[in-house]
């Protein structure tokens, strides 16, 4: 059985030049004991695809990245939804309902999904 696509993990690697200039890039939540700006990844779940045989030759994981800030962050959303492309993944949306300040905080959610080959070989 092959490793596991981690998507978490990879979605980290893509934001690895956001993460490098000192903004938060961490698996989980909104965490309001962080007062500066951060960015969450939330792993939003799987779906087989490419069936064939009856077996799923692939597997599609998606993951949510929110960014929580006091500023509108319009240019560091551009730069995820880059960067994440850039590594192979694909841009599903984002939610609308981002602009509302709650507490003072903006959240600006965007999903992206990435497609992963089955990594089983047949034993001829």
């Amino acid at each position: 059985m092959g490793s596991r696509p981690d998507i978490i993990k990879d979605a980290s690697e893509a934001l690895e030049p956001v993460s490098s200039r000192g903004i938060i890039v961490m698996q989980g939540w909104y965490d309001k004991d962080i007062k500066e700006r951060h960015v969450t990844l939330w792993d939003l779940g799987e779906s087989d695809d490419n069936f064939s045989d009856d077996d799923a030759e692939g597997v599609t994981l998606s993951v949510q990245v929110t960014i929580f800030s006091r500023d509108d962050e319009v240019e560091l959303a551009g730069e995820i939804k880059s960067l994440m492309k850039q590594h192979g993944f694909s841009f599903e949306g984002r939610n609308g309902d981002d602009s509302k300040p709650e507490d003072g905080i903006y959240m600006k959610a965007q999903r992206f999904s990435k497609y992963y080959e089955s990594e089983e070989q047949e034993n001829e």
